[in-house]
């Protein structure tokens, strides 16, 4: 599938890909081996995460822990340092 680029470097993302990313009203961007990837942002805070996730008894603390871990084994995935 082609994405046009406009001259303000804007995506447009095709209808047929939309319904695959959710509610999301954000993507995280990043290249890796000059590819461009994109991921649905479900929590655009720590703060949004804690007040969604406290009914469920998750912590703060819980949370960074869970985040460091997962950046951890993506920069592991990559070959990050």
């Amino acid at each position: 599938m082609i994405i046009r680029i406009s001259p303000q470097w804007q995506l447009s993302i095709p209808k047929a890909i939309r319904p695959h990313l959710g509610a999301t009203k954000q993507l995280e961007a990043r290249m890796e081996d000059n590819v461009l990837m994109l991921r649905p942002v479900l929590a655009a805070s720590v703060e949004g995460l804690v007040e969604a996730l406290a009914p469920e008894g998750m912590t703060r603390e819980v949370l960074y822990e869970a985040m460091r871990l997962i950046e951890a084994r993506r920069r592991k995935a990559v070959g990050a340092p």
